[in-house]
């Protein structure tokens, strides 16, 4: 496979675009955030599994990651990982905040203190709510960074396999006996199923082996039995029902999806656009939902709903693009130079030898 795997560029923009069709064409109107829409019933019920597209983004990041922390050092995986997410978030968070005082809509509040405590990410530990709903899992990667980082600075990303069986176990034991809130934020136990198929496929991708194999078979039907798990919530939080069989279809057929796109060997002439859409897909995630929702209204009431949908999507994808082209592109390599060369002096302490 090719260094860059574009095919997953692709990937990762069809699961953004379930998540913002989840939101726009179902929950917002399931949550009360948006007002009733003339849009047809299968469309909307189509839309309401929209939100598994977060598992396919765990499956893409848990075989990404690996995948780009291979052969470097904690520093290097550090700054890469931080230039990555942390700048394109505090502009996109900025942007959402600023959306919503202008708009003024009573659904949707900003405070000073919920703004200081979202520079940190982490702000529901500092008491304070997310800008937008959609960084729970800006979160989780965070916390999944994090544990890969330590596995580098204590030299063991070889044993990934094994960690990562053990990882399912204590979520397995976590979900369905102790149910510890600890654990579950800290090891991720809800949705490490995803995490670790991603782990799997990317180790597959270095030679098929038995113990691969099970680790992909043991994640996956570790993801089926948490999705399950969680319509239920689905369910009773916005009152409509799921189908279990099209989960579990769902997921699987994700992961399939995932193998054969990466696998797939793409002409030449698709790498560009592909990388192109899967760029704009992080500022596209994280500043959709809330900006779509108390602007969306307003387009409605001067134009046909279903087309003040289209005008938002299209409106929110063109300035992700903008921004992804003329900002992300020139400003995070010269920012992750500097920031290495800044970070330098810790770099022996960080790659000592355990002795």
């Amino acid at each position: 496979m090719e260094k860059h795997l574009f095919g997953l560029d692709g990937l990762r923009f069809l699961a953004a675009m379930a998540v913002v069709g989840f939101h726009f064409l179902f929950r917002g109107e399931a949550a009360g955030d948006l007002p009733q829409m003339p849009l047809p019933d299968m469309l909307r019920s189509t839309a309401a599994y929209g939100y598994l597209g977060v598992s396919i983004f765990f499956i893409i990041s848990g075989f990404v990651i690996l995948y780009s922390a291979e052969g470097r050092t904690p520093l290097e995986f550090f700054v890469s990982r931080f230039v990555r997410i942390y700048p394109t978030f505090i502009v996109m968070m900025t942007v959402t905040a600023l959306v919503v005082l202008v708009a003024a809509n009573p659904r949707f509040e900003v405070s000073l203190g919920q703004y200081g405590a979202n520079l940190m990410v982490f702000s529901l530990l500092l008491g304070e709510p997310f800008v937008d709903g959609a960084y729970w899992s800006i979160v989780l990667e965070l916390v999944f960074y994090g544990w890969v980082f330590l596995l580098l600075v204590i030299k063991r990303l070889d044993d990934i396999e094994a960690i990562a069986f053990g990882w399912l176990a204590l979520s397995l034991a976590n979900e369905a006996f102790f149910q510890v809130r600890l654990l579950q934020d800290a090891l991720i136990t809800e949705y490490s199923g995803f995490f670790v198929a991603g782990i799997a496929l990317q180790r597959l991708g270095k030679g098929v082996t038995p113990t691969r194999l099970a680790l992909l078979g043991l994640s996956l039907s570790y993801g089926v039995f948490t999705s399950l798990r969680g319509a239920s919530w689905f369910e009773a939080e916005y009152g409509s029902a799921l189908s279990r069989p099209v989960i579990a279809v769902a997921v699987l057929g994700g992961a399939a999806l995932f193998v054969l796109i990466a696998r797939a060997n793409l002409p030449r002439r698709f790498w560009g656009p592909l990388k192109l859409v899967g760029g704009v897909t992080y500022p596209l995630y994280l500043v959709h939902q809330h900006v779509g929702y108390v602007t969306i209204p307003g387009l409605a009431a001067v134009l046909d709903p279903r087309l003040a949908i289209l005008v938002a999507v299209f409106g929110l994808l063109a300035f992700s693009l903008a921004f992804h082209t003329l900002v992300e592109r020139s400003a995070l390599p010269a920012l992750r130079a500097r920031l290495y060369r800044l970070l330098q002096p810790l770099a022996p302490a960080l790659d000592r030898r355990p002795s």
